[in-house]
């Protein structure tokens, strides 16, 4: 009785089955292109969380068609939100 502590049935052994408790870490990563950083809101690290917002990124990580008029209509409101702090 003592040393079968787990699950009756299995034979001494007997390979064991995966573990259930395996977390895929890509899930983890941030999803813009090419950052290896850790997510924190919505898939993103805190940089690419805020281009995100800016319309900078779509949810899979990839440029909008848009890209480079967004990126200067972004530049200003960095600079604005540089001077205002």
């Amino acid at each position: 009785m003592g040393k079968n502590k787990g699950n009756p049935d299995q034979k001494k052994g007997a390979p064991s089955a995966p573990a259930n408790n395996v977390v895929n870490l890509a899930s983890f990563k941030c999803a813009a292109e090419d950052c290896n950083l850790k997510s924190r809101k919505f898939g993103f690290c805190e940089e690419h969380y805020e281009q995100f917002k800016f319309g900078l990124i779509k949810k899979d990580g990839t440029k909008p068609s848009d890209y480079t008029e967004k990126f200067k209509h972004y530049e200003k409101f960095q600079a604005q939100k540089k001077h205002a702090a």
